[in-house]
């Protein structure tokens, strides 16, 4: 099989898989999400609303993402808006998304730039991009002598042996696999200029070079890797040579690269009258005090933590750094010069993530790596051994990326001890398990209002029936839901009988269950005056129990936003879907406005 079939087999699967399980339920998991809400609000702003002050964006909002789905990237200027991300991504995106236009107005759907047809050509955009980074990773490869089932193997083991796959397939509007794509790409057509120095490969590789750097510009550090497919600096130093010697080359790659680069600065330059705006306030790099050894190898999201085929890919550098030292010497430089930069941003875990995705952008260099592990080993580590090690991590791998989307392992503040009680465990009782407790949110109340039932007496809550004396914290009753009870005490209380204006509600609650397994949660949700549901929210607050047959305080926060009308009304009541026997008791609701 040649890399083009194998491409071709990895698109149809990956159009397969995410039809049948990422697809499914977009209106409550969009497709275009988090970050990436912002790297291609561009399109739409540009495109459909022709309004780069974003301010459509609100209404979007109410209209396609629940409350916690909504991405945070408007930020304001003294001289106007700017987006906190940068262009590079929704240009990468912008033929998926004309395509997202054509067919919503085919079908008679919104041309808003987020209806479905747009959430699925986000998605395809992700899956073709890493698709045709594989075709170029998998050229280039071949043009640096490796065998044509090592290639094959290293493209299969970069895409399902690393957090790559996680990326495209349930997060596609993040930057990562465009990045990929164009960091493939490029490494591609430098190798091809320096074959035959010709105006379309130098055009092409200019070109890429450029939209890497538009979609992330820390990842211009990629021009460093130049050596490691010339063979080496005298080989960059002959390229070069050449590239000065023919003067109209040289124009026109400067001219392509500028002229893409610059859609960034005219973007700022229509936004607030300024070409050059730092939109990460706030944030920045702290290069003396690089968090290395936390980005490589800590459990919050150590690199090698949640990619270990990675530990193939350094015994590959090792097995050719004393073999062909100019070109895997220089890979090994630039693989540290990224390593330090990206361990030198302030927040060096990312934020809320799969693994470490930062280096997903440069894991066409680590595969150069890893496809020499499997061709040559390392002593008596031999190509045999290495391969049957890397195969066998693809499964762990694929186990991780199970529990980081069910929630099993959670998207951030891992730890040691966490890490090992979930490793390879896979049972539906474990979502959730490490998940923090609830009230670390930090907030500011300006007011607020606290509604207690010691469950002492009827307060005329829905569920009362459940009173009990059988077992109790505090007093001499509390609330007994049954195994059969999938609902427990519920208030419920119009809007307008809410002393204070809120934005945030506060459960919590003493709560003592015989099941070590419950999926007991609290829920808080507001109904409108036909008795549908605009906000409903559920918290699992299993992390929470101390133990079996055990009281334990728990608290949810729901960041539910401010009601609509003053006649709609707000209920929060505990439930399960499970046979477990739960006491509550103490049910405290607090009604927070903050900021």
């Amino acid at each position: 099989m040649n890399v083009t079939r194998f491409v071709w087999f990895v698109f149809i699967g990956l159009i397969g898989f995410a039809s049948f399980t990422r697809w499914q339920n977009l209106s409550e998991e969009p497709l275009i999400m988090t970050d990436g809400q912002g790297y291609y609000a561009y399109l739409p702003a540009v495109f459909i609303y022709h309004d780069l002050q974003f301010s459509f964006v609100d209404a979007i909002n109410e209209t396609y993402y629940p409350e916690g789905k909504r991405a945070n990237y408007v930020v304001e200027t003294p001289t106007g808006n700017v987006n906190k991300y940068f262009a590079g991504t929704s240009v990468v995106q912008a033929p998926f998304f004309f395509v997202g236009c054509a067919l919503s107005m085919v079908l008679g759907l919104p041309v808003d730039g987020y209806s479905r047809p747009f959430q699925l050509m986000v998605a395809l955009a992700a899956i073709v991009s890493v698709c045709l980074g594989l075709f170029f990773l998998g050229k280039l490869l071949n043009a640096m002598g490796f065998k044509p089932n090592i290639i094959l193997l290293t493209l299969f083991l970069v895409l399902f042996g690393t957090n790559l796959f996680y990326y495209v397939i349930y997060e596609p509007g993040m930057s990562h696999a465009y990045t990929f794509f164009t960091v493939s790409a490029f490494l591609f057509f430098v190798w091809k200029s320096a074959q035959q120095l010709t105006i379309r490969n130098l055009v092409l590789a200019v070109g890429f070079l450029a939209l890497t750097v538009l979609i992330r510009p820390t990842n211009a550090l990629i021009v460093l890797a130049v050596p490691v497919v010339t063979s080496g600096f005298f080989g960059t130093l002959n390229l070069i040579e050449r590239l000065f010697s023919n003067k109209k080359a040289l124009l026109i790659s400067a001219l392509i690269f500028w002229g893409i680069v610059a859609v960034q600065p005219v973007i700022y330059l229509f936004q607030t009258g300024q070409l050059m705006v730092w939109s990460y306030e706030g944030e920045g790099f702290h290069f003396l005090a690089p968090e290395i050894f936390n980005v490589l190898f800590g459990y919050r999201k150590g690199l090698v933590v949640y990619c270990p085929i990675l530990f193939v890919t350094a015994i590959g550098l090792a097995a050719r750094l004393h073999r062909n030292r100019p070109q895997f010497g220089w890979l090994l430089f630039v693989l540290a010069a990224f390593t330090w930069v990206i361990s030198s941003w302030w927040m060096w875990y990312y934020g809320g993530c799969y693994g470490h995705r930062a280096f997903i952008d440069v894991y066409p260099l680590f595969a150069i790596g890893l496809a020499a592990a499997l061709q040559y080993g390392l002593g008596f580590l031999k190509p045999w051994l290495l391969t049957i090690a890397a195969v066998a991590l693809v499964p762990m791998q694929l186990v991780q990326t199970y529990q980081y989307v069910h929630n099993i392992i959670p998207f951030d503040n891992m730890s040691k001890v966490k890490f090992w009680s979930l490793f390879m465990r896979t049972g539906n009782d474990l979502a959730w398990y490490y998940s923090g407790y609830p009230g670390e949110d930090s907030y500011l109340g300006l007011d607020s209002l606290v509604i207690k039932h010691g469950l002492e007496e009827p307060f005329g809550w829905g569920n009362e029936q459940q009173i009990t004396n059988e077992a109790f914290y505090t007093g001499a009753h509390s609330a007994l839901m049954l195994p059969e009870d999938q609902y427990g005490i519920t208030f419920r209380k119009p809007v307008s009988e809410v002393a204070v204006p809120f934005n945030l509600i506060r459960v919590s609650g003493w709560v003592r269950s015989d099941s070590r397994t419950t999926d007991l949660s609290f829920v808080c949700a507001i109904d409108d005056s036909t008795g549908s549901s605009y906000v409903w929210k559920k918290y699992p607050l299993r992390p929470q129990f101390n133990g079996r047959n055990e009281w334990s305080w728990v608290t949810a926060v729901f960041k539910c936003g401010a009601p609509r009308d003053s006649s709609d009304k707000v209920v929060v009541y505990p439930m399960k879907s499970d046979g477990a026997q739960v006491y509550i008791d103490d049910f405290e609701i607090t009604f927070i406005q903050a900021r």
